[in-house]
């Protein structure tokens, strides 16, 4: 069924029901409408015609990107289905994220209670290291005692060579002259305990009266040069007090630097190797 367009209600009834009629006609006889839009036409006809060749291209293009489009329009269904699903996903992953977030959260409480345990632990560690540090500075002291215990039973190998048949002298007797000396104040607080802390004070067996010689012995299973330095005050502290020449020594387990040698002949004092095997890894 045609539609006749509006603006024939203008035309007188006769006019208008011709029309009609011709419009029925060609949808009748669509063969037709080419010869009656030529006489229409007329003279404009061939240009009309021309023309839309002439842009044959341009309307196949645009019948082309029409179907792009139409098929594109087509495939909004699935579009949507597909961003329906990416919804779904995204509130999944929404939700994991959360999970995650709750996770990361707890580990980071559970990694700072390891770090206050590992706090705990690093002072803990600093406590027994002390520890050990003050046993083995004990247990150092105690193997030097021991040491220094034996040489001064064995003084007379110790000084073997350098002194004939070495004994120790009377203590008693020198801590006396070392405190009358103090109380006379020839000598100071500080060098009356020095005097007191000598290792090994010996003399010659046949030196009864102990005038002659006496030999001040420093003992230390390794030694520096503080060691030497300290036998060599406290031999000369000791012939001050006794008026008795004396000679330092210093007697260790272990081998020394060649350059202590030097330091030792600075200070007059001789460094005597006496390795003990009780002390071989001391």
């Amino acid at each position: 069924m045609t539609t006749i367009p509006p603006d024939l209600d203008a035309l007188i009834p006769q006019e208008a029901e011709l029309v009609r009629r011709v419009v029925q006609e060609i949808a009748l006889y669509p063969q037709i409408r080419e010869p009656v839009l030529r006489f229409l036409l007329a003279e404009d006809f061939p240009a009309l015609v021309d023309m839309v060749r002439k842009n044959a291209a341009n309307i196949e293009l645009i019948l082309e990107r029409l179907g792009v489009v139409e098929k594109a329009v087509a495939r909004i269904p699935v579009i949507e289905e597909k961003v329906e699903r990416l919804e779904r996903t995204v509130g999944r992953l929404d939700s994991t994220v959360g999970r995650l977030d709750n996770t990361v959260e707890g580990l980071v409480h559970t990694v700072a209670g390891l770090g206050h345990t590992v706090e705990g632990l690093v002072h803990t560690v600093t406590g027994i290291d002390r520890s050990v540090r003050v046993l083995q500075g004990q247990v150092g002291k105690l193997r030097g005692t021991s040491y220094e215990d034996k040489c001064r039973e064995q003084i007379a190998a110790v000084l073997d060579g350098y002194m004939s048949r070495a004994v120790p002298v009377d203590r008693e007797r020198i801590n006396t002259l070392l405190v009358n000396a103090r109380h006379a104040g020839q000598i100071t607080r500080a060098e009356l305990i020095d005097g007191y802390n000598a290792d090994i004070i010996a003399r010659a067996m046949d030196d009864l009266a102990a005038a002659e010689m006496l030999a001040v012995v420093e003992v230390s299973i390794t030694f520096n040069s503080r060691d030497l330095e300290t036998a060599a005050r406290r031999a000369e502290l000791i012939g001050r007090v006794t008026g008795v020449p004396t000679a330092a020594y210093l007697a260790t387990h272990h081998d020394w630097p060649e350059t202590m040698n030097a330091e030792a002949a600075d200070l007059g004092v001789t460094i005597i190797s006496y390795p003990l095997e009780d002390f071989a890894f001391g």
